[in-house]
């Protein structure tokens, strides 16, 4: 029986503890990566502003998901492009292109469709030497204000920055490779 109470008073601290520590995480999850591409800025941003082209680089694809549909509507590329997203894994989702700057800047603004979560996010490219570019990917989310929405922010910053991270390594993946392909073959994928 005093064992019964222990367990008891010990599960309560803890929930009392973690309610407590809910309310020292922020309201907004901020994530942030930079990486330096071998390539131009306008290269780069092709592979940005037409959400076509995100299964190729983005971590939400058919590869995390092989049941991942994918819709689009609006513009081809640019501002208004539209992506929608179904699967088992990754859920439902669409990206909006929101403003469009070539080949400088890009934001967009994705949803989940099973929540309310929004998530804002923006590339930043910007020619550095020798034809380098600089692409800088940050995305803001809002975090309900409660406890348990508090705490789960702090798993969905780690999601987001895993997130960030394949996404920028998938796309130098696709600049190296489009760089070792002889220049004859470029221009037949480039038509």
């Amino acid at each position: 029986m005093r064992l019964l109470k222990i367990v008891i008073l010990a599960i309560m601290l803890l929930a009392v503890a973690l309610f407590g520590a809910s309310y020292q995480m922020p309201l907004q999850i901020e994530v942030e990566q930079s990486i330096v591409l071998d390539a131009k800025p306008e290269q780069v941003y092709t592979l940005l502003e037409n959400p076509a082209e995100w299964e190729q680089w983005n971590a939400v694809n058919t590869t995390a998901d092989p049941s991942m549909i994918r819709m689009y509507s609006g513009p081809m590329s640019g501002s208004g492009a539209r992506m929608e997203w179904s699967g088992d894994k990754v859920g439902t989702g669409v990206v909006v292109f929101t403003e469009s700057i070539i080949p400088n800047r890009l934001t967009y603004r994705q949803s989940d469709k099973s929540s309310s979560d929004t998530t804002n996010g923006i590339f930043t490219l910007e020619q550095v030497e020798d034809g380098h570019t600089k692409l800088h990917w940050r995305q803001t989310a809002t975090v309900k204000d409660e406890p348990i929405a508090r705490l789960f922010g702090a798993w969905q910053k780690y999601k987001k920055q895993e997130e960030l991270d394949k996404g920028l390594s998938g796309l130098k993946s696709i600049l190296l490779k489009k760089a070792a392909q002889p220049v004859s073959k470029r221009r037949v994928a480039n038509m």
